[in-house]
Parts: structure tokens; C-alpha cells; sequence
């Protein structure tokens, strides 16, 4: 009997923080009914049709009932309620109980409901055919450790949001926000996908309108309309990240100039009007500084943050229910303390691409802080990153390659940190669309877990869990091999990935004799010598668990993951050689002609491998994030092999 209930736990995610099984009850599908309270809201009644969908009866009849029903409902008092209203983030919170021939769900908020429908449905699921259904009797009591989880962009809403939301996955913003073209003297409105936002909404999921960096408004013809709103002197250009490749630099705006408000106000209500709940305003992605004499008194990002406030609290009157989100400048933090001082209390924050800015080394991993953004948190201000790692660097500022990562171990471990630090949201990013799900799926479900319940599954657990609900013939198989490259993958991408490689540091160590030092840098879970080959071994037992997967697409990754850490160990023997032997030596030259061969060999291997990887997914045209990985590696053997060659080797 355990062992059956263990089993049905595997069909979870996430796992619920508290659950017990009590027995289990066999019926006919069609004697089930759900029942909701008077009254019920429409998260409430879409939550019912979700479970009454396993069970409509014959040609799509709705249940009649009889043998067993499920109860849904709000509750304000007892000792459920009482409990609830006591647990983190209680408005999500919802219990589950038996009663003889019944389950009754219960929550503080049609949220709850929601969240506890999908737990329902996800125990129901797994033994329902046309003729009968066993449904446990549990009892449950469940919570997110964090208020919001999710992504920060991601293809095809219509697929992704309802995916996503079946994990309880809840926020993500509204690419499909569209800022009218400024005409001067003309009102300025805005178009959100209203009915999207309104199905995710049912499904407990926030779609969040945005108005874009305002580095971003020149786009919308915001200089064109209004010239004394561009901000002055070089200064304000912002310049663009090294992964966008092209464009212009992005001018600031005048930040004290008050026709800023009156526009950032027409949006912001016009979004109102439409039914959004709040918007998404983003400060000026890069460094930028307008050099009129009323900004530089205050800094930019402190006039973008109070233009947006200001004019949020001029609409307030007509919309009293509507948020205000803030997110940060990414790259730049000198002025974030006072933005912080001066939002109102209510205001959530937003942070990203601050990964590197907050990595504090420490073994066995790193840690992350930021000490005014931590202390804010732990005051009760509502504080957010957007770093969680769910594709391979996790750095969209720099070139984001795109290659395979399947880390349950990194998702845990950053997801942890900022539970720890009292932060209300996690979200990951991924700067492309295609494959976005065959590329970063798994890492989106361990977010989805461990952003919910982080302590409640080991990373096998939910391996074995995941594997379960994908339908894996042998998910301890699965386990294992995730158990073994999981942690590899999390080293190889957490060392400087991928900017040794895309930035010129590797070339740049052997060009300049620096010594590589071991735990550092592109070599930072690199402990000795003897780790390449620990990791190359780990890899290749992953390949091996692998090759019986029905999929090649583990084999495939392990590969990717694989060949990285032997083109590491290639530069690593190189830079070594370069810096501390006397290369006018002949033996030496032999041993840095043979070193740097072996450097050919494992790039060879690597782009070969990503290209394998790629092209088992779809034939071109690639997104060119993956030719960015070929490159990178191309243009780091090639520059090293040229140096040596021509300064060294005869």
C-alpha cells in the first residue's frame, strides 16, 4: 500500500509541502461529481470544469455523481482556515482533506483553489480510464515558498502559458504589450492581448502588461514628436550589449522633463482601462546619464523611477486596484538605493543580469548577495531576480549560446539562495524562442519545483518525478543519468560560461602567459587536475545510462556538456605550458605541439557536438545564439593555435 502511494507522488509537481494518504476509493468516472459553493468566483468554476474534464461521462456528458464527489470552496473560519492564514504567501495556500466518500478542497483565495485543483488533477490523472478511477484519500496542506515563479520571456504564449501554469508556475510579461506611435499633441494609448491576460488569469497565472525600457521609446517616435524629451549629450546614450550585436545606442530620455509623466500616464491608464491588474515599467536598460543641469542633480534612474510613480499615483484615483512594478537598470546599480528609498512601500522591484554582480566565492559553490536589495527584502519589500538559470549562462547581457543544460542542481541551488535572502519572485529568461522548450523544459520544471517547495524533493526525487510525468519507461534510468550530468552541467556553465570563450579570455590567458588558476574563473569548479578527467568519466557513465533512452536527446546533451569540459582542460594544459615552462626549449615545444593539438581535437569535438545536438532538434536556419556557441569555440582554438604557432612553434 506504501509503496502505491509513493508511487502516485512521483505524478506530482511540485511536490505539495505536506501530504498523506489515507486509502484510496474505486469508482466508475462517471459517479464522480464536483461540487462548488454558492457564489463561486470564475477562477473558482474554471478550476471545477479542469477536474470534471477527466470524467465527463458518455459524449462528453457532464458526471451525474453518486459514488463519490469533490467539494470546492472558500473558507474564512476554522482550524484549515486558521492554518492557512499563517503559512508564507497564504492567498496561494489551500488543504485538501477526506471525508468518507468525499474530498474537500479548500483555500483563503480562488487562487488556492486553482493551485489545488492542479494538485487534484495531477493525482487523478494517473489512474482514470473510460471505465474506472481510483482516487486517493489525502490529505493536503500546501504553500509556494515563493510568491511569484516563472519566466521572464517565452514563444508562443497561448502553449507556454497553460504548460507553465500546470506546474503553478504564475508570472510572465506581456511581449504582446504595444505602445502607440507618439504624435505630439495626440493622446497616447496602448494594446495589451486582453483575452490572453484574462485565460491566464483563470489559471492563476500573471500575464503582466510592460511599458519597455525607456532607452526603448525612441521606437515609438518619442524624440520624433517631442525633441526636447532626448536626452542631452553623449551621456545619454546607453549603448547595447555586446549579445545584441546591432542596433543604435539607445538614447535616455530628459528624465525631469514632466511631459515624460503625462505620457508614462495616458499608457499606464489606457492599460488600466483594459483590465490589467498592473503593469511592468522599466527603467533604462544600460549605464545612462542625460547631462541637462535638472537631471544630472538627481541621476537618471532616479527621475525614471519617479516619473513612473508619478504618474501611476496620478491614475490612481480612477484605478485604486491597479500595481506598479519597477524593474531596475540591469547593468548599473550606483543610484538603486535611492530609487529603493523612494518607492512607495507597495511598489514590487525587479532585478537581472546581476548574477556576476552578486556572486560571492565560496566552496563548495558560490554564494549571491546584494546587500541593499537583501535588506529590503528582509524588511517586506517585494524584491524579485530574474537569474534563475535555466538555460546555460543565465547571462543574457553577455552572447547567450545556446546549448544544452540539464541542471535540476543549479536550479535548486539558486532558486535556494533566494529563498534564503527573503525575495518574493524567480523568474528565468531566455533571449530566443525556438526549441525554447526542448532546450530549457526540464530546468523550467525544476524551477516550477523548487521555486514551490524547495526542500521537499532531492534533485533525483525529481528527476524520478519528472520522468514519471513524461512518460519514461525506466525513470530510475533517467535519474541517474540526470545525477550524473546535472552536476557536471552546472560546473562546466557556471565557470565565466560562456564569455571565457565569446569574450576572448581564454585566448587572451595564453597570450598574456598568465597562469590558469584552478578554481577560478572559466576553471572555477575545476579543484585539481584530476577534475577534467572525474568530469569526462561522469560524462561518459551519463552517455552510457543514456544510450538506452528511447530519445537521443540525452546522449546528445552529454555530449555538449562533455566536449566543454574537454576543451577546458585543452586550454587549461596549454595556458599552463605557456606560463611556466621556457618555450625556447625543444622538449617543450614537442609537448606544447602535442598540447595544442589536443586543444584542436576537443574543439573539433565540441562543435561537432553542438551541431549533432542541434540538428537532431530541426535542420536550419538555427537561431544564431547557436552559432555563437560554434563560433566562440572556433575563434578560441583558432586565435590560441595562431599565437603559438607563429610566436612559438616552428
Amino acid at each position: 500500500m506504501e509503496d502505491r502511494f509513493e508511487q502516485w507522488k512521483r505524478y506530482l509537481l511540485p511536490l505539495p509541502h505536506e501530504i498523506t494518504f489515507e486509502g484510496d476509493v474505486e469508482c466508475r468516472p462517471e459517479s464522480v461529481s464536483v461540487a462548488l459553493r454558492p457564489g463561486a468566483g470564475a477562477l473558482e468554476k474554471n478550476a471545477a470544469a479542469m477536474l470534471e474534464a477527466l470524467f465527463p461521462g458518455e459524449e462528453g456528458a457532464k458526471p451525474v455523481g453518486g459514488a463519490f464527489s469533490i467539494s470546492i470552496g472558500l473558507i474564512e473560519s476554522g482550524p484549515d482556515a486558521e492554518r492557512l492564514k499563517g503559512l508564507p504567501n497564504c492567498r496561494q495556500a489551500y488543504t485538501i482533506r477526506p471525508d468518507g466518500r468525499r474530498l474537500v478542497l479548500a483555500a483563503l483565495s480562488e487562487r488556492g483553489i486553482t493551485y489545488g485543483a492542479r494538485t487534484l488533477r495531477q493525482l487523478l490523472e494517473p489512474n482514470l480510464s473510460p471505465d474506472s478511477i481510483r482516487i486517493p484519500l489525502v490529505s493536503v496542506t500546501d504553500w509556494p515558498d515563493l510568491d511569484e515563479r516563472g519566466m521572464w520571456n517565452f514563444p508562443t504564449p497561448e502553449e507556454w502559458i497553460p504548460w507553465m501554469a500546470s506546474m503553478k508556475l504564475n508570472y510572465g510579461k506581456m511581449d504582446s504589450t504595444e505602445l502607440s506611435t507618439v504624435v505630439r499633441g495626440k493622446p497616447n494609448s496602448a494594446r495589451i492581448d486582453r483575452a490572453l491576460m484574462e485565460e491566464a488569469r483563470l489559471l492563476g497565472f500573471n500575464y503582466v502588461p510592460l511599458i519597455t525600457h525607456l532607452n526603448f521609446l525612441h521606437d515609438r517616435g518619442l524624440f520624433r514628436a517631442y525633441p526636447e524629451l532626448a536626452g542631452k549629450g553623449d551621456g545619454a546614450l546607453a549603448g547595447r550589449y555586446f549579445a545584441h550585436k546591432e542596433g543604435n545606442q539607445h538614447r535616455a530620455p530628459c528624465a525631469s522633463n514632466p511631459l515624460l509623466v503625462d505620457i508614462l500616464e495616458e499608457w499606464m491608464a489606457d492599460i488600466a482601462s483594459q483590465g490589467a491588474s498592473e503593469v511592468g515599467c522599466w527603467l533604462t536598460e544600460r549605464p545612462a546619464q542625460c547631462e541637462c543641469d535638472d537631471c544630472t542633480a538627481l541621476g537618471q534612474f532616479v527621475l525614471e523611477a519617479r516619473a513612473f510613480v508619478n504618474a501611476w499615483k496620478r491614475i490612481r484615483p480612477r484605478f485604486p486596484e491597479f500595481d506598479l512594478r519597477i524593474f531596475l537598470s540591469t547593468t548599473t546599480s550606483q543610484r538603486d538605493y535611492r530609487v529603493l528609498a523612494e518607492l512607495p512601500p507597495e511598489v514590487r522591484v525587479g532585478r537581472a543580469c546581476a548574477a556576476e554582480m552578486e556572486r560571492v566565492l565560496h566552496l563548495p559553490r558560490d554564494l549571491t548577495a546584494n546587500p541593499l536589495l537583501d535588506y529590503h527584502a528582509s524588511q517586506g519589500r517585494w524584491i524579485a531576480s530574474y537569474d534563475v538559470p535555466v538555460n546555460a549562462n543565465g547571462r543574457v547581457e553577455t552572447p547567450e549560446f545556446k546549448v544544452p543544460q540539464s541542471s535540476p542542481h543549479r536550479i535548486r541551488d539558486y532558486v535556494g539562495h533566494l529563498i534564503r535572502r527573503q525575495y518574493s519572485g524567480a523568474f528565468g529568461m531566455m533571449a530566443w524562442v525556438t526549441k525554447g522548450r526542448e532546450t530549457c523544459g526540464y530546468n523550467v520544471a525544476a524551477l516550477a519545483e523548487y521555486s514551490w517547495n524547495l526542500k521537499g524533493r532531492s534533485e533525483r526525487e525529481f528527476a524520478v518525478a519528472w520522468a514519471t510525468r513524461e512518460g519514461y519507461v525506466d525513470v530510475e534510468a533517467f535519474a541517474d543519468w540526470s545525477e550524473r550530468l546535472g552536476p557536471v552541467a552546472f560546473d562546466v556553465y557556471d565557470s565565466d560560461f560562456p564569455v571565457c570563450y565569446s569574450w576572448g579570455k581564454a585566448v587572451e590567458m595564453v597570450r598574456s602567459k598568465r597562469r590558469p588558476y584552478l578554481g577560478e574563473g572559466m576553471f572555477r569548479y575545476y579543484e585539481n587536475e584530476h577534475a577534467f578527467d572525474e568530469k569526462v568519466d561522469a560524462c561518459r557513465r551519463a552517455i552510457q545510462i543514456a544510450s538506452g533512452f528511447e530519445s537521443p536527446d540525452c546522449v546528445n546533451e552529454t555530449r555538449v556538456v562533455m566536449t566543454y569540459v574537454e576543451l577546458a582542460r585543452g586550454v587549461y594544459r596549454v595556458a599552463e605550458k605557456v606560463a611556466t615552462r621556457d618555450l625556447a626549449d625543444p622538449d617543450v615545444q614537442m609537448e606544447l605541439q602535442a598540447a595544442l593539438e589536443s586543444l584542436e581535437t576537443a574543439g573539433a569535438s565540441n562543435v561537432a557536438a553542438i551541431r549533432h545536438w542541434r540538428e537532431t532538434l530541426g535542420p536550419e536556419p538555427w537561431h544564431n545564439r547557436v552559432h555563437d556557441a560554434i563560433r566562440g569555440t572556433e575563434s578560441t582554438v583558432r586565435e590560441i593555435a595562431r599565437f603559438l604557432r607563429e610566436r612559438y612553434l616552428n
